[in-house]
């Protein structure tokens, strides 16, 4: 029995240090889009970083939102007993969706500001549309009452599970505003992605303190 519970741990320890590595690697290469003005002095350097504002807007956001993002995966694993194959997959799935990030914060600080802004917030704010989806699928998966023996740690009923359940409920649709928003205003999108970090910062108040 000891063995069997070292294993389940070893498992679920190489599935959380994996998705950090890939968390870090993503949060990592968005600096790489802050480019350092070339031959200037005085005025110039100081137009040229001011007239930067939208790569910075850019990567603040998508810095908080993969932040957070990896903050309420924590979370979520802080109540995993055991992993199985297809939570294996649909982990992968949400990693795919943290790894592609840089490429459409690095089209919006292209092109904000310019011709083609509002596709360039379309693509931005729709692919977290789709990782919120994608959150929300494996966050199901874990927390379903179906899988036996069970995945977390507490009951499908608990506290913990009903107040991850409401707040999670809210990403998609509220990601799929940003969308929208993107048609009219390609500043009014990102801002809303930027309050939507924020928002998913706050722990759900049911859960216990320190998780």
């Amino acid at each position: 029995m000891e063995a069997s519970r070292s294993d389940i741990e070893k498992e679920t320890g190489r599935l959380e240090a994996f998705s950090d590595g890939v968390y870090a690697i993503a949060i990592t290469l968005l600096v790489l889009e802050l480019k350092v003005p070339q031959e200037l002095s005085g005025p110039g350097l100081r137009h040229a970083l001011a007239g930067q504002w939208p790569d910075y807007a850019a990567f603040l956001v998508s810095f908080a939102t993969i932040g957070i993002m990896w903050i309420n995966h924590h979370r979520l694993f802080t109540l995993v007993r055991r992993v199985d194959h297809l939570l294996l997959v649909l982990n992968l799935f949400l990693l795919l969706g943290v790894t592609v990030v840089p490429f459409p914060t690095s089209l919006v600080s292209r092109y904000l500001g310019h011709d083609g802004e509002r596709l360039a917030a379309l693509v931005y704010a729709g692919w977290y549309v789709v990782i919120a989806i994608a959150f929300n699928v494996l966050w199901r998966y874990m927390s379903s009452a179906a899988r036996k023996p069970a995945l977390l740690r507490v009951p499908p009923d608990s506290p913990e599970v009903r107040a991850i359940h409401g707040q999670f409920a809210f990403g998609p649709p509220l990601y799929a505003l940003a969308f929208v928003a993107a048609f009219w205003s390609a500043v009014a999108s990102l801002a809303i992605c930027g309050g939507l970090a924020l928002l998913f910062l706050t722990p759900p108040r049911t859960l216990p303190a320190g998780r």
